[in-house]
């Protein structure tokens, strides 16, 4: 598809939604998961730890989410977001294979850094695409994609 076509930058859009679906989606499983996750990794039964490990990602998300903003002015914000999405679903697939605590308390920290890339980088290629009267539009239905993402992963 070629890129100065009228599609193009809906085209982004759609495949963008997906992507903020599974980022929410993602960050929501983790308290659905809870019971499983404690069977697995006894000290996940301490609501401390379990705190902790809701917390770490919170931290370092709420942290990286300017340094992310830098970065993806920077850099090539398509790069960013494949990186983001592959460093995302490698942690995903490492935390279902995690036994110890540590392990999925690092991993949920790595987790916040490349969800953190994302949203900047995501919404800044929609402005890219999407000047004038489409733009809120655009990112209105972006945004759905994140409310979606939330929603489907509290059924876990």
């Amino acid at each position: 598809m070629n890129k100065t076509s009228k599609i193009y930058p809906w085209v982004v859009v759609a495949l963008l939604w997906g992507v903020a679906l599974l980022n929410y989606m993602d960050r929501q499983m983790l308290s659905t998961m809870k019971e499983s996750m404690q069977i697995d990794i006894v000290e996940l039964q301490s609501a401390t730890n379990f705190g902790w490990l809701m917390a770490i990602f919170l931290y370092i998300y709420g942290f990286m989410s300017p340094v992310s903003g830098i970065i993806a002015d920077r850099l090539n914000r398509k790069w960013l977001i494949v990186g983001s999405l592959f460093v995302w679903s490698a942690v995903t697939y490492l935390m279902g294979v995690a036994t110890t605590f540590n392990q999925v308390f690092w991993l949920r920290a790595l987790m916040g850094v490349s969800e953190a890339l994302y949203i900047p980088a995501g919404l800044s290629l929609i402005a890219d695409y999407h000047t004038g009267k489409s733009r809120s539009l655009a990112v209105g239905i972006h945004m759905t994609g994140l409310y979606t993402g939330q929603a489907v992963g509290g059924f876990g």
